[in-house]
């Protein structure tokens, strides 16, 4: 198969398409929350796609993790092995890994700008 890429994430890591594909994606990879840690996924100027391979965890507002846990202990939205979720433009959350940790898939897709979407009224 003459101009097919094999890539081994796992090995890898994360890895950016744009040398090979023309679309929206801009960057793959798997990503590994130890258990109990966390990470901000913030979803400026590009979405996000996350998709849960192994662990668990949760998904929550950032000023909902900074509560205290016992005062919020189901602050957020369950994550498992199976769980998509997608940060559209102006959206943010924080992962935090459960007692296994979390493996997740994490595609960052690049979309119009806001300003250069269709004004009222023009066909989308």
């Amino acid at each position: 198969m003459p101009g097919t890429v094999l890539t081994d994430l796992r090995r890898r890591g994360a890895v950016d398409p744009g040398h090979l594909l023309a679309g929206p994606l801009r960057g793959v990879g798997l990503q590994w929350l130890d258990p109990g840690h966390g990470a901000e996924v913030t979803a400026d100027t590009v979405e996000h796609m996350l998709y849960v391979t192994a662990g668990s965890g949760l998904a929550s507002a950032p000023d909902a993790a900074a509560l205290d846990a016992a005062a919020a202990p189901d602050a957020g939205i369950p994550l498992v092995e199976g769980t998509a979720l997608t940060l559209p433009i102006g959206s943010r959350t924080v992962l935090t890994a459960g007692t296994a940790g979390m493996e997740y898939f994490h595609a960052v897709l690049a979309v119009p700008y806001p300003a250069e979407a269709p004004k009222e009224g023009e066909p989308r």
